[in-house]
């Protein structure tokens, strides 16, 4: 399922562990109570996406770019962020400061360092 264009579409209540979606365009779209335990995720587009209670635990988000996107209660446990993009994102302060212990890389596509758009 990789490189997928699925802007503005909705998650709801999605199991998808494990899921490939490398590459995807996934912006102003709209995910509640998903799972994306382990998932690749790597170079994909989540601007101005809502995730609401989402968990991305053990997740590959290498290079992705999370700008102006809300992560309402979601949880990053583990996940990959290196090169990732939060510019102006909404990220709990708890799940903000775990990303900030491995943080490291600059978004590809943007240019901003991962530590810079958490605010580390």
């Amino acid at each position: 399922m990789s490189n997928q264009d699925l802007y503005r579409s909705i998650f709801a209540a999605c199991d998808c562990r494990l899921i490939n979606l490398s590459g995807s365009n996934l912006a102003g779209r709209t995910d509640t109570f998903a799972g994306f335990e382990l998932a690749n995720l790597e170079n994909t587009n989540w601007e101005r996406a809502l995730a609401d209670r989402v968990v991305f635990r053990g997740a590959n988000l290498r290079n992705a770019n999370f700008t102006n996107a809300i992560h309402s209660g979601s949880q990053f446990e583990g996940a990959d962020v290196t090169g990732a993009d939060f510019t102006d994102a909404i990220v709990d302060d708890a799940q903000r400061r775990l990303m900030c212990r491995k943080a490291k890389g600059v978004n590809p596509v943007t240019g901003v360092e991962t530590r810079e758009s958490l605010g580390c």
